[in-house]
């Protein structure tokens, strides 16, 4: 079904013979012509949401830092242990040949 628009730019009659199309160029002056009888679409965003969300990913985040300090310091006292008990096996081992040398034990 045709219509007809008046060009805002030079002021002349247009016939829109296709109603699938969203805007128009005016022949006379080139003015581009929106054609969706200016229905707005309206978009409603909930900043709290926005923000809950980001915070939810910011604790997500640190919680995993958490973790990750916590293997490392898990990893880090289990090497300081292994070592004290290295050394500790080493001075007894020496001592023990030490004694057997002398001939004490």
């Amino acid at each position: 079904m045709a219509r007809t628009v008046k060009c805002p730019g030079c002021g002349a009659d247009l016939t829109v013979k296709d109603d699938n199309r969203d805007f128009m160029f005016c022949e006379f002056c080139g003015t581009k012509i929106r054609l969706d009888d200016y229905q707005e679409t309206h978009r409603f965003v909930d900043e709290a949401r926005i923000q809950e969300s980001k915070d939810a990913k910011e604790l997500e985040l640190k919680k995993m830092e958490q973790e990750r300090w916590r293997t490392e310091d898990a990893n880090k006292t289990a090497a300081t242990y292994f070592k004290w008990l290295g050394i500790v096996i080493v001075i007894l081992v020496i001592a023990y040949i030490i004694c057997m040398g002398l001939g004490i034990a």
